[in-house]
């Protein structure tokens, strides 16, 4: 399935399958990758390991063998590449959105109204997925009445956390981004989660 660029170079329509796959996939090689590390680091020696099972003399063993000296056979870490992060943490970001929406099935909306809070969520996880967010949509993301989401949007854009961009294909249209500093703030705050 293609893709349509959407003012400002964001993309909109579905991602392939497969990039699912390859995030599964780049997480187990990760993980071979670390294990490997840990098996080669700490293998010991056979007689060292089992020094029953070798009948000759202590003094007539043979020396532990060398640590490997070529650094290229040692295995590398593996870094996934940034956008394989980014799409995995708009994922959490996601999910993180739907538990919000899924509490309103078991208890009243309005005893867990955080408006800034699902707007911040919604247009984070937007950027990195690098979709654009109109007005009209982020205020669908807060969950409140309109006039109560136009209200926070003007506060927050006041605060210097979100920025206005006009849709230079549709003049009537205005996008809301994150401000470079209430971006950061997003990254910091999902990076310490995952320590």
């Amino acid at each position: 399935m293609g893709h349509e660029t959407v003012g400002r170079g964001f993309q909109t329509g579905a991602e392939p399958d497969h990039t699912e796959r390859l995030d599964r996939m780049q997480d187990e090689i990760a993980r071979i990758g670390r294990m490997l590390a840990d098996l080669t680091r700490e293998r010991p020696s056979r007689s060292a390991a089992f020094p029953d099972l070798d009948p000759r003399p202590a003094e007539y063993l043979p020396p532990p063998p060398a640590p490997a000296r070529d650094l290229q056979l040692a295995p590398r870490s593996f870094e996934p590449d940034p956008r394989t992060v980014q799409r995995q943490r708009a994922k959490a970001v996601r999910r993180m959105i739907r538990e919000r929406r899924l509490r309103e099935q078991f208890f009243p909306a309005d005893l867990f109204a955080d408006p800034a809070w699902d707007m911040l969520l919604d247009l984070y996880a937007s950027q990195l997925e690098r979709r654009p967010v109109s007005v009209s949509s982020l205020c669908i993301a807060a969950a409140v009445p309109a006039t109560t989401a136009l209200r926070w949007i003007k506060t927050m854009t006041d605060a210097g956390l979100f920025s206005r961009e006009p849709d230079l294909n549709d003049g009537r249209r205005i996008f809301i981004d994150l401000a470079q500093s209430a971006y950061e703030g997003m990254e910091e705050y999902f990076e310490a989660l995952e320590e």
